[in-house]
């Protein structure tokens, strides 16, 4: 049985405070060992600003502290950046992300290196945090796909034994992510989760709201596995499943538009203005289309 758990969360794009550290001031190197020993020498010489918990923002950290708080236990961010963290480390204000079309993501593609690969590198001085914390305590823990792929090789150390005190949230698309032989961790959780009150939202924050629906409402963290997934299935069976609605489509013109509008508030950042595209404003915007009205329009403010 579940007795004292520690929950794992994700870390946000969306950060309190301006100032920030990034990946600006470190050459391109040959290799993902030389990245990560720059970019932690960088953090190292950082004055840490807030607690993590603090640090990051959205709803994602919010229910998960919701969570935590009802249950009276820890929790835990992975954090590309920064490695696993505690909710109240105290840290340094950082960009660095492995989302598609970053500087790390690009850098990580020009050497043929994968998420993986840089979150063994970074975290090579305390090894395979997660899968350690995991067989040292019952864990629940939630991610979305793309952090999946970061922890892939972590995760897949996770024992057989481990395996039984491990609860799994996300979405369908990070299920697939999820090595095979903890497939049966995953709470089966859907698009049902959005036809309870109080529990839908973004497709980003699909994890975090899952997991707060299964400590705070369904209280079946000292379930065992089995009964967990059971528990689920039964809150969710006579829910509708409620069709997500379509993003906006927007010329690229108008996509422009609301790009200088909300310039400043993100700084320029291209993950954290895509998000907000997709996730805040609902406007379909393929990946490639972004990268390059992005791109024109940053020349365009610099000049």
């Amino acid at each position: 049985m579940l007795v004292t758990a520690v929950i794992v969360t994700c870390c946000t794009q969306r950060k309190s405070g301006s100032d920030r550290i990034d990946m600006s001031q470190i050459p391109h190197l040959l290799t993902t060992r030389q990245l990560a020993e720059a970019w932690r020498n960088v953090v190292s010489k950082v004055f840490p600003v807030a607690t993590a918990q603090s640090l990051y923002q959205g709803r994602s950290v919010t229910d998960t502290a919701a969570a935590a708080s009802h249950l009276g236990v820890s929790w835990r961010i992975v954090s590309a950046g920064l490695g696993l963290v505690k909710s109240d480390d105290f840290v340094p204000g950082y960009e660095c992300t492995v989302a598609p079309g970053s500087d790390l993501a690009r850098r990580l593609q020009s050497i043929n290196a994968t998420a993986a690969d840089w979150w063994n590198e970074l975290t090579a001085l305390r090894p395979f945090p997660l899968s350690h914390l995991i067989a040292q305590s019952p864990t629940l823990l939630a991610l979305p796909s793309s952090y999946f792929r970061l922890v892939h090789d972590d995760l897949a150390r996770v024992s057989p034994a481990s395996a039984n005190h491990l609860r799994i949230f996300t979405s369908n698309a990070g299920a697939r992510e999820v090595p095979k032989h903890l497939i049966d961790c995953v709470m089966p959780y859907d698009e049902r989760l959005e036809s309870i009150r109080e529990f839908a939202g973004t497709q980003s924050d699909f994890a975090q709201r899952a997991l707060r629906h299964f400590v705070t409402t369904l209280e079946a963290s000292t379930l065992p596995l089995t009964k967990a997934r059971s528990a689920v299935a039964a809150a969710l069976a006579n829910q509708l499943r409620m069709p997500r609605s379509a993003n906006k489509r927007m010329s690229d013109e108008e996509i422009r538009e609301v790009l200088i509008k909300k310039w400043a508030q993100h700084e320029g950042k291209s993950t954290r203005l895509l998000r907000y595209l997709r996730d805040e404003a609902c406007i379909s915007c393929e990946q490639k289309r972004f990268s390059r009205l992005w791109q024109a329009l940053a020349i365009e403010l610099r000049n």
